[in-house]
């Protein structure tokens, strides 16, 4: 029973991964029946199934769940959706068929959100539009979630040995060996290392490396990089995610 609720969670925590990424406004909760959950959630035209006849929509894609439509607060007009998904099956085939509608560059960020927690660093990536470019910014990693990652793209061992982090030349020494690394990928990212004086140190921590914002193609490539890596070292579980589009 406990690997059951455990695999129940489990799913439900992916569902709502990909409803982030989607861009929809939800409420998640596990609920109703055992690997069931109830689901409030704004209608999007970008997601038609969550429009018209939702019942039947989702019944088109093997999803049985009850619907029900309410009001939303006069400062947001029209209806919200609660969805009741009975089982583990159900919340599972919602995952994908809202994975299905991801954008581009959703999807991308979705794969790169799991390629880093395979490796253990958890971080939620923000998308910015810049004029007609959509754009990823993977945040600033702090000195854990920088070696984690170095290493999660296959650097030396030995040269974070020989480095003193808290030092800001051997922090920049580091940066460098980060981007070279993410070069060896056939990407070019700017890294910058943002060094942290020592007055600051107790409030934001220690140095950290910021990088550059991260297109879709190259998001997909490092995300595919780390899952190739901890394949081959057997470091990590591997999650299951769509092909990486690679540059010609």
């Amino acid at each position: 029973m406990t690997n059951s609720l455990t695999t129940a969670a489990a799913t439900t925590r992916a569902l709502k991964l990909v409803l982030v990424y989607a861009g929809l406004g939800f409420e998640l909760e596990e609920g109703g029946a055992p690997g069931g959950c109830r689901l409030r959630l704004t209608p999007s035209a970008a997601h038609p199934w969550t429009r018209g006849n939702v019942r039947a929509h989702l019944l088109a894609e093997g999803i049985a769940a009850e619907v029900a439509r309410f009001e939303q607060p006069l400062s947001c007009p029209g209806h919200e959706l609660l969805l009741l998904l009975p089982s583990e099956q159900e919340v599972r085939s919602l995952g994908r068929l809202l994975e299905a509608r991801l954008t581009e560059v959703q999807n991308a960020a979705l794969q790169l959100d799991r390629a880093l927690a395979s490796i253990g660093v958890e971080r939620r990536l923000d998308i910015q539009t810049m004029g007609e470019r959509a754009l990823i910014d993977i945040g600033v990693f702090d000195t854990g979630a920088a070696t984690q990652l170095y290493r999660g793209l296959g650097g030396d061992d030995a040269v974070l040995r020989g480095l003193d982090l808290g030092d800001w030349h051997d922090h920049e020494r580091f940066a460098r060996e980060l981007e070279r690394v993410i070069s060896a990928t056939g990407q070019v990212t700017l890294i910058e290392s943002v060094p942290t004086c020592g007055h600051c140190r107790s409030r934001h921590g220690g140095n950290r490396i910021r990088f550059d914002y991260l297109d879709a193609d190259d998001a997909l490539l490092l995300a595919d990089t780390l899952l190739r890596t901890a394949a081959s070292t057997g470091s990590a579980q591997v999650p299951r995610h769509l092909p990486a589009r690679t540059r010609p």
